[in-house]
């Protein structure tokens, strides 16, 4: 049913009190990494040497696409520029897991541009993944979608992958389906570098600096 598949649009009011409670969260993020920052460059190197996730060959695989404001393009070719680029990557195992995975990559982005670290103002892209999608309700979706997120995002900065398999988009990514949210750091040269998956807390904050600072 359409209704299974489009994102719930949530009252005012619902959505005002989650950014309270979002806020306050990030805030706390952020006070906990400020009090880490002065033994940061000693993790970095522990982290590049020791996470999994850093050890990749995984690339993303071109699709045709459009973004929430309805703009055509090639997906990640044309948002691979001279530097790296962030993806806030959602493939949702159902309806509402594609929703709790949207608000806490809303969040990894407000934590990102109100840090201290290098990729603070890096481009962004909150790419959803859905599987199986009807051609004749696409646009409905990703209208929904783009009202969904509102002004919390740049709508040219958003946009939705319809797939016939996502779990082969996973396999190439190797990135495992696994109804978690997911930063990806890709390279100017359109390879992974690595991913995080996961709330963002100040941990997950560190590791994703140190995989942007192996893939600068």
């Amino acid at each position: 049913m359409l209704s299974s598949i489009l994102p719930k649009i949530l009252p005012r009011h619902v959505i005002a009190r989650k950014k309270l409670y979002r806020n306050q969260h990030i805030d706390a993020i952020l006070e906990t990494t400020m009090k880490k920052t002065m033994i940061f460059p000693s993790i970095l190197l522990f982290l590049l040497l020791s996470c999994n996730q850093f050890l990749f060959a995984g690339t993303l695989s071109e699709e045709k696409a459009k973004s929430l404001a309805d703009t055509e393009f090639v997906f990640p070719t044309d948002l691979l520029k001279d530097s790296p680029v962030l993806i806030a990557l959602n493939i949702g195992t159902s309806r509402e897991n594609g929703e709790m995975q949207q608000e806490a990559l809303i969040d990894w982005q407000n934590v990102i541009e109100s840090s201290s670290f290098s990729f603070q103002s890096a481009p962004l892209y909150h790419i959803s993944v859905i599987e199986g999608a009807p051609f004749f309700v696409r646009g409905a979706i990703r209208r929904g979608l783009a009202e969904s997120f509102g002004d919390l995002i740049d709508p040219k900065r958003g946009a939705v992958l319809f797939l016939s398999k996502a779990e082969k988009f996973a396999k190439q990514a190797e990135i495992p389906i696994d109804g978690e949210p997911t930063m990806v750091v890709v390279r100017s040269d359109g390879k992974i570098t690595g991913y995080v998956k996961g709330r963002v807390d100040s941990l997950a904050l560190s590791n994703l600096a140190a995989i942007w600072e192996k893939a600068r």
